[in-house]
């Protein structure tokens, strides 16, 4: 396995372009949770959020992955935060790319709240969550949950 160098990018100030590409891959693997990303962007969804985060990991200047840390809609409460939007690139898995990703938007969502909720929806992504610490609950909004520590 070769070693990527990875960087994360703040995307809170636009998507980039390259985000197309993210975004046909996902859609490629029955994914369109991009596609609703890029429609809230659009629509200034998460403007009302200014806590919200839009984070991306970029190896050698190409985006690998992507997510976000926002309000939780399903769970409005002013102490819960939610992961989604979530993200890699098929080249990238394995190789750091998510776990990076996902600590910034944990290490961001709990500088906000306490409580932050997700919803794997794929056996390999539900397996990254739990390495990653979060905890399963059985909820139809969600599938994981960490309290800040």
């Amino acid at each position: 396995m070769s070693v990527m160098k990875l960087a994360l990018a703040d995307l809170r100030a636009g998507l980039p372009p390259e985000f197309e590409r993210l975004r046909e891959a996902a859609r490629t693997e029955g994914y369109g949770f991009l596609d609703r990303l890029q429609a809230r962007w659009r629509n200034s969804v998460y403007d009302a959020d200014d806590q919200a985060s839009v984070v991306g990991v970029r190896s050698e200047d190409r985006l690998v992955a992507i997510g976000a840390q926002t309000y939780d809609e399903y769970d409005p409460h002013p102490e819960h935060r939610r992961i989604r939007h979530f993200y890699v690139l098929p080249e990238a898995r394995r190789h750091g790319a998510g776990r990076l990703l996902a600590g910034e938007l944990t290490k961001h969502a709990f500088e906000r709240a306490p409580r932050l909720h997700l919803r794997a929806t794929h056996s390999l992504s539900t397996a990254f969550w739990d390495a990653m610490g979060f905890e399963r609950v059985a909820r139809a909004d969600r599938t994981h949950e960490k309290l800040r520590q």
